[in-house]
This record gives structure tokens, C-alpha cells and sequence, in this order.
């Protein structure tokens, strides 16, 4: 029996990877996170601080087969909110240090986001994993560039392990409860006077069968994970009834402000995105890591937004 160990267990994705890898009775799966579970599952679940001793000493004692590292940095980054230097790429040290020690991890899936592009009027028009990104970074942009450099430089010494790293775009679902799915659900919809971004989403059901396609291939790499193509911005609420709200840049910034009132929080990252937008080319997920998403750029807005594609033209 393989056992596979999920830091990051108490968000939305890992709860439902979780559950999704418990009907797999060849698993032991494992959970590790420093907060309680949003998702409940029957596997163990270990609450423990994720600072460098706890978690690896926690990886050294149970030894696992498969890693899905989904905490792969501090949450409060997420957030735009400041954190010690120390603590931006939290859990990749610990985890990485106690894997070079050890000889069963076969594979290893580590989360990360397309907004590792940023979202800049200088950005590409279509964005491969190989692009380089522009524009003055956010914290949480810049911590999964340090983190991705990090894993990058390491993972090399390990030649019997597969390390894969997903970038996913924006979450977007009718009950994972992010800051995109919260703010593009509201009724009334701010958007930036003059801008129509183009948009990828990735359904948040597709993401957690990305993470178990990754865990089951085992295939090395870097990959944009999400639908091909695009979605404007425009398009989306339109196919979800919601009312556009075109407001000038500085009301604009300040009505994603005054949000957090309604505990809607848009950090920095999502700002860029819902002004500039960003679209990643796909191709290397579909020929090299061999995954094709279920929903489409449109069926995913359909979907959340409750809406029968059957009974539209």
C-alpha cells in the first residue's frame, strides 16, 4: 500500500483531494496543515505548525510514497498580507529538506498558480510556462516565483523522484469559496472603465482530477493547467446574468476595497488580473502531462452561475 502524504490539507482542494483519493483502497493517505479542515475526510489528519522542524520531522517519521504539496506558500501571501522572509515559501524548505533524506517519495505534486505570470499590459498575449513575467509583482506573485526557483533548484538531486509542478489558473466554482468565486458571484459586479480582460478559469472539480492525474502519471515538469482558450471578462458575467458595474480606475480600486466589508477580499494579484487579464498556452498540459479538463472556459461559467448549456443557443 502507497501512502501518500497532502500539506495543504484543510483547504477546499486538499479536502476534496483527499476524499477523492480515499476511494482508492490501495491509499493511505495523509493530511497535514496548521488550521482545522474546511473539507471533512476519513483519512488522518495532523494539525501541526508548518515551520521547518515540525514538518519535516513529521515527513521523516511516515515516510510517504506520493506528495501532494498544496501548501506551498503561506496562505497570508495569498492575502497580500506581510510575512517574514523566512516564512514565504513555508513548507517548501521543510519539505524538500526532509525528502533528500529519504528513499521512498516517488513523486511529487506541487500547486502553483499562472499568477506566477503576474498581469501586466506588457505580458504576451498567450503565455507559455516558459515566458517571462513583467510588471511590478504582488507578494503572493513573488513568493511563487521564489518558491518555483527554489523546488527548481533542488529537485534536480533527486533522479528517482518525479517532481511536478501544476501553475493552475484562477479557481473558479460554485462552492470553493475563493476571493474570484466570491467576486464574479455577487449580483453587481465592479469592472475597470475601458477594460475587457481576457479570462481563464480552470473548474475547481478539474483541479483536484488534475492533482490526481499527477499523482497517478508521475510525469516531470512544469505545466499551465486550464481549458484551452479564453473568456472575456464581459462574456462571463453576461453567460451569469450579473450586472456590470464599469467604474473609473480610482473608484474602481476603491469599491474591490470597500469589499472587505462584505468579507470579500481581492488582493493585489486579482487585481491585476481583473484589470489586464491573463491566458496561458496549454498545450504542454494536453501533449506532455496528458490531461484534458472536463469544462470548458464556457461550461465552467455555466456551471457556477447554475445554468443548463442544453437550453442555450
Amino acid at each position: 500500500m502507497q501512502r501518500v502524504l497532502i500539506t495543504g490539507a484543510a483547504g477546499w482542494t486538499g479536502g476534496h483531494l483527499a476524499r477523492r483519493l480515499e476511494k482508492d483502497g490501495d491509499l493511505e493517505i495523509l493530511g497535514v496543515d496548521d488550521r482545522e479542515p474546511k473539507i471533512q475526510f476519513d483519512s488522518h489528519f495532523e494539525q501541526l505548525p508548518l515551520d521547518r522542524l515540525t514538518l519535516a520531522q513529521y515527513v521523516l517519521d511516515v515516510e510517504p510514497n506520493i506528495v501532494f504539496h498544496l501548501h506551498s506558500v503561506h496562505p497570508r501571501s495569498v492575502q497580500g498580507q506581510s510575512k517574514d522572509a523566512e516564512e514565504r515559501i513555508v513548507g517548501s524548505l521543510a519539505l524538500f529538506g526532509a525528502l533528500e533524506r529519504l528513499k521512498t517519495v516517488q513523486k511529487v505534486i506541487v500547486k502553483s498558480d499562472t499568477a506566477f505570470y503576474g498581469a501586466s499590459a506588457r505580458n504576451p498575449s498567450v503565455l507559455s510556462e516558459s515566458a517571462r513575467p513583467h510588471g511590478s509583482p504582488s507578494r503572493y506573485e513573488r513568493n511563487l516565483r521564489e518558491m518555483e526557483q527554489f523546488i527548481g533548484d533542488t529537485a534536480g538531486r533527486y533522479p528517482n523522484m518525479s517532481v511536478t509542478v501544476l501553475r493552475f489558473a484562477p479557481i473558479f466554482g460554485p462552492s470553493v469559496g475563493n476571493p474570484i468565486s466570491m467576486f464574479l458571484q455577487m449580483r453587481a459586479v465592479p469592472t475597470m472603465l475601458g477594460f475587457d480582460p481576457r479570462m481563464q478559469f480552470i473548474h475547481e472539480t478539474d483541479a483536484v482530477s488534475a492533482l490526481v492525474h499527477a499523482g497517478n502519471v508521475g510525469v516531470p515538469g512544469t505545466f499551465n493547467v486550464a481549458p484551452e482558450g479564453q473568456i472575456f471578462l464581459s462574456r462571463v458575467l453576461r453567460l451569469g446574468r450579473r450586472v456590470a458595474q464599469p467604474l473609473p480606475s480610482k473608484l474602481f480600486d476603491k469599491a474591490l476595497t470597500m469589499l472587505q466589508r462584505a468579507n470579500i477580499v481581492i488582493p493585489d494579484d486579482l487585481r491585476g488580473l481583473l484589470k489586464f487579464g491573463r491566458v496561458t498556452n496549454t498545450s504542454a498540459m494536453a501533449n506532455t502531462f496528458g490531461f484534458t479538463p472536463a469544462f470548458s472556459q464556457r461550461g465552467i461559467a455555466l456551471d457556477v452561475y447554475g445554468r443548463n448549456p442544453e437550453t442555450m443557443a
